[in-house]
């Protein structure tokens, strides 16, 4: 198959991350992938080999320039069909795809990225062959509060990733730049830090920890303008001595890897990749209980389900988990058994090629 991704957003995020690990995978099979993204945007400042990128900006919504562009486009490398994610994507990929009578499959990431005004919904109807969803929460979500949709509409591919063995080396040298003690239990979050995520929960919970527990230390992976605030209420708390802004990081698993114990406390969530990504290394994880977190996170057997906003639990389940390494362990061998199971990233890869292949039939 050839395949053309527009991705037009400059931040690294879900969606794009997917588009880039499904591109390259997709490469590896004997496909050839495009995908056209924002030239300022961090899918092509670190684009790999394996990745090829056109660099383009979209421009304004149904912008003439771009769709003759990508009209042009799909007839010189005979494009079988196109993937997109928000509304300019859509509007723009959807109608020169249209031209082309090829697919448009919409990669939906989150219940948000689906609305009720009327230009939005008449595009999606008219411009979108078919949606892919991470979890079935999402399905569940928008045709509950969006009538005009059916279930039919949508195919749910949970988002994976493979088991990742970090060299002990590579973990030690982390540290070393992070100024973790090799005494010190790291607590981390891999995430954008915006207001939905509730990072300064965590935060709270975590200067509670350190009332009663020693050797703390709090890794914050991520960037977004909450930052400042977050730093504010550390210094209020007087914590920041045991807390560590790590910023935007190429290597999540890296990362993950260093984790005692990951967390993710979101108000809001579609089936978020730091999840996976912590199950991959192997690690015990307390999220919260929204979105499709149920869906991979199973209570008490591979890590904590938590009600949204309730600090008091938060600091409960990351307690056990600092004082019990039965339990810990427990978790962590779960954690490596459920991706081995149902989220590799083989198989995401691989159901996608089959929805893929059975649109185009």
């Amino acid at each position: 198959m050839n395949i053309l991704y527009i991705s037009s957003k400059k931040k690294w995020g879900g969606v794009v991350n997917w588009m880039a690990k499904t591109a390259i995978a997709l490469e590896k099979k004997g496909h050839n992938v495009f995908i056209i993204s924002h030239p300022n945007s961090r899918l092509t400042a670190n684009s790999t080999k394996g990745i090829k990128i056109i660099d383009k900006k979209l421009g304004p919504l149904f912008n003439p320039i771009m769709i003759f562009f990508i009209v042009k486009f799909i007839k010189q490398h005979k494009i079988d069909l196109i993937v997109t994610n928000i509304d300019k994507e859509v509007g723009i990929g959807g109608i020169a795809a249209k031209i082309c009578k090829i697919p448009n499959i919409r990669r939906v990431g989150s219940k948000d990225d689906l609305s009720e005004s009327f230009r939005l919904k008449y595009d999606h109807k008219l411009l979108v062959t078919k949606s892919i969803v991470p979890c079935n929460f999402i399905t569940e979500k928008v045709v509950e509060e969006h009538l005009w949709l059916k279930k039919d509409d949508f195919k749910t591919i949970y988002n994976g990733k493979n088991i990742q063995s970090i060299p002990e080396n590579a973990k030690i040298e982390l540290k070393n730049k992070l100024g973790i003690l090799d005494t010190e239990r790291v607590i981390g979050i891999t995430c954008q830090l915006t207001d939905v995520k509730f990072v300064h929960n965590l935060i709270n919970a975590f200067s509670t920890l350190c009332k009663t527990e020693s050797n703390l230390k709090l890794v914050i992976a991520g960037e977004g303008y909450e930052k400042e605030k977050l730093i504010l209420l550390i210094e209020k708390l007087n914590i920041a001595d045991k807390v560590v802004f790590a910023g935007y990081i190429k290597d999540a698993f890296l990362y993950a890897s260093i984790y005692d114990i990951a967390t993710l406390v979101s108000q809001i969530e579609g089936f978020p990749n730091s999840v996976v990504e912590y199950l991959a290394v192997g690690k015990a994880v307390v999220v919260t209980n929204v979105g499709g977190n149920s869906e991979i996170i199973k209570d008490n057997y591979n890590g904590f389900l938590v009600p949204f906003n309730n600090e008091n639990a938060l600091v409960e389940k990351i307690k056990i988990l600092l004082n019990d390494s039965a339990k810990k362990t427990q978790f962590e061998e779960n954690a490596l058994k459920t991706i081995a199971n149902d989220f590799t990233e083989d198989k995401m890869v691989d159901n996608i090629e089959l929805f893929f292949e059975e649109i185009l039939k």
